[in-house]
């Protein structure tokens, strides 16, 4: 009886990954995920949302409200120079970006950087932002699964940057 409740729940648990799994395979960008590894030794950071929960140690009601749609993010950053990181090869990124169906929503300069923000929407709902972080030396990608609220863009790059770094 104790061998049949087992396999039982083992079969189970086998049909709950098979239907999780997926999701979480997909979740992020074709394109990012393409991107790391590529340039694999790139320093990369992931935050789920109960990460970002973490870092709000002062539990600030503003960042708590910018992150609550955000189900997960990745960080990527390359040095440019040692990764061969040109022009074109920006262009190639933005370009395998849009075939993902991600539209451009704002570019923006901040402190010597050019932040390119694209948004894919489905129905209305945003599933996703990516933030592309080009400035002399480096490119950085922030691929978020889920929402920020539209005019809370520049305040989450701002809250996460001790985080990661010079971006």
């Amino acid at each position: 009886m104790l061998a049949y409740a087992a396999s039982f729940f083992m079969k189970k648990i086998v049909i709950v990954f098979s239907l999780v799994l997926p999701s979480l395979v997909h979740a992020q960008s074709e394109t990012t995920k393409r991107f790391q590894e590529k340039h694999d030794g790139a320093f990369t950071l992931f935050f789920y949302n109960n990460t970002l929960k973490m870092l709000n140690m002062e539990e600030n009601a503003e960042f708590e409200a910018l992150i609550k749609d955000i189900d997960k993010m990745k960080f990527i950053r390359v040095d440019k120079k040692e990764r061969n990181m040109d022009k074109a090869a920006f262009n190639s990124l933005v370009e395998q970006y849009h075939d993902e169906e991600f539209e451009d929503l704002m570019t923006m300069r901040q402190e010597g950087m050019d932040i390119h923000v694209y948004i894919k929407e489905s129905s209305g709902v945003t599933k996703g932002l990516v933030f592309i972080m080009d400035d002399d030396e480096s490119l950085s990608i922030l691929d978020v699964k889920g929402a920020v609220p539209l005019n809370k863009v520049a305040n989450l790059l701002s809250a996460l940057k001790p985080t990661l770094g010079d971006h």
